[in-house]
């Protein structure tokens, strides 16, 4: 028993409070039941309900935002043509996408509806000021609000801060928030967090975000603020400090499995990360759709269902060649062509297969997968913690050693960079590999300021057909066109769309 059977309970019985946006146009949100905030929180059960509402807000997220707007975009995939037809995906991979791009309007919304919820949680917590447990309430909607504020700062640049419900007026005057200030309010909200979260949960909760999850979160957040765009280089000092926090933990809470795929199965889940968006199939509504959207085609034996839209692109040959022979996250990354079992067909593709437990049988359809999905990896609380080592004082011992220890649990050979520079090179490489079809390569190369030097070199060895190279104002996404007509000329596009 864990946090998805308590999104099932809630899910079957209706319990589950969602509540009609105060703009429908900046965010939709469809309601469960015909609760309203006004009849709702009478108690901390129903707090707790409203908190699980939060959590199914955040379950798209790994698609929207992690595959479509962040890996899609990145050289680790190589998009082909569409599928002969206008595909979301392939304009932002070939960086022709444009403000009308419906995944920039799906991202926004499934965002700000996290944002939303999480308003609700804490402006109705109030209510019950004092209560220990509902303090642990309000820093569970702050990590998600914190997470939420995070894509949408990384994607967009300046973004409207909402930090309470709105009326109407309000939300159509609202207007976009500079960066810094965003950065500034997402780390109000994971301090709040780590400091009011619990360490771990009873088994019923396994799941939950904890203090742990907040301060990994944390973490990375302070390394983004110290690269591109913030330069804020003091904000590695306390990045170092919030990682090795949870490092101390390592022996208690974060295990490394027996196989390195067991980080990739249903077996294997919440026993060693931080923190995982919790799926769980059977037709109950909480099931992943990251499998149905990495590969372009599963013959039988691997999923009963076909991918939802026929991804017609592959892992990119330098992201295939960058594995060493003897490394097993290639095989529980990729995999290199079948043969259907029922027809002898065969195909030769190489898909992203990472997140697809092959032979499953408990599904209704594509959207229905499993397997969770990791917001943050112990593997990347590791290897950041090296990078900021290094970045103080170049390739120590233990930078090198974290380094190898996590290519040696790969079983992929050991490396010995000598300059702070050729480690730089060595943890980009080695957070490609480690990292593939989690959304984090597009993020890592934007806040290390290598996004337009790599990209235009992905460009140029792939033959891709562009207007212009790429450059910094790729670096961030248009507002979608639905948003900027809310109330026109009140928003100024970002620089380039």
């Amino acid at each position: 028993m864990k946090i998805k059977k308590l999104f099932t309970y809630i899910l079957i019985t209706g319990a589950s409070v969602s509540f009609m946006s105060c703009n429908e146009d900046l965010i939709d949100i469809n309601p469960l039941t015909n609760n309203t905030a006004n009849s709702f929180y009478a108690d901390e059960n129903q707090m707790n309900q409203a908190v699980m509402a939060v959590y199914n807000a955040y379950m798209p997220i790994p698609v929207s935002s992690n595959w479509y707007l962040s890996e899609v975009r990145s050289d680790n995939t190589l998009e082909i043509n569409g599928g002969g037809a206008q595909r979301d995906w392939a304009d932002i991979g070939f960086f022709t996408a444009t403000s009308q791009t419906g995944a920039f309007a799906t991202a926004w919304t499934n965002l700000y509806s996290v944002v939303y919820r999480a308003n609700l949680v804490l402006a109705n917590g109030v209510k019950f000021e004092g209560s220990a447990k509902v303090n642990q309430y309000q820093a569970e909607a702050r990590y998600f609000r914190a997470l939420a504020f995070f894509d949408l700062v990384r994607f967009w640049g300046d973004v409207p801060l909402v930090i309470r419900p709105l009326s109407i007026a309000e939300a159509k005057a609202m207007p976009r928030t500079a960066k810094a200030d965003v950065y500034k309010q997402i780390v109000e909200d994971l301090v709040f967090a780590s400091t009011n979260l619990p360490d771990v949960y009873a088994t019923a909760d396994k799941g939950r975000a904890t203090k742990y999850a907040a301060k990994s979160i944390l973490g990375r957040v302070y390394l983004t603020m110290a690269g591109y765009p913030l330069k804020q280089t003091d904000k590695l000092a306390l990045a170092k400090k919030e990682l090795a926090d949870v490092i101390a933990k390592e022996s208690a809470y974060f295990t490394f499995p027996t196989n390195y795929r067991d980080l990739f199965t249903v077996a294997g889940e919440n026993k060693s990360n931080p923190f995982e968006v919790q799926y769980l199939s059977g037709g109950v509504g909480l099931g992943s759709s990251v499998p149905g959207v990495q590969a372009f085609q599963y013959p039988s034996q691997w999923s009963a269902f076909t991918p939802i839209d026929g991804f017609d692109g592959q892992p990119e040959p330098t992201l295939l060649s960058s594995y060493a022979s003897t490394d097993v996250r290639k095989a529980a990354t990729l995999d290199s062509g079948y043969v259907e079992i029922k027809t002898g067909a065969s195909s030769n593709r190489i898909q992203f297969t990472k997140f697809l437990e092959k032979g499953y049988a408990g599904m209704i359809n594509n959207r229905d997968y499993p397997t969770n999905f990791p917001v943050i990896r112990y593997n990347d609380v590791l290897l950041m913690y090296a990078e900021i080592l290094n970045e103080e004082s170049g390739p120590t011992a233990e930078a090198v050693a974290i380094l190898n220890r996590i290519r040696t649990f790969a079983k992929a050979p050991k490396v010995n960079p000598t300059t702070k520079e050729e480690f730089r090179l060595a943890i980009e490489k080695e957070r490609r590999i480690e990292f593939a079809a989690e959304g984090l390569r597009w993020h890592d190369l934007v806040r290390t300021g290598r996004a337009i030097e790599v990209m235009n070199a992905f460009v140029t060895r792939n033959a891709y057909k562009m207007a212009k190279p790429v450059n910094e104002n790729d670096l961030y996404y248009p507002i979608p066109q639905s948003e900027m007509l809310i109330n026109p000329g009140f928003w100024q596009q970002n620089a380039g769309y």
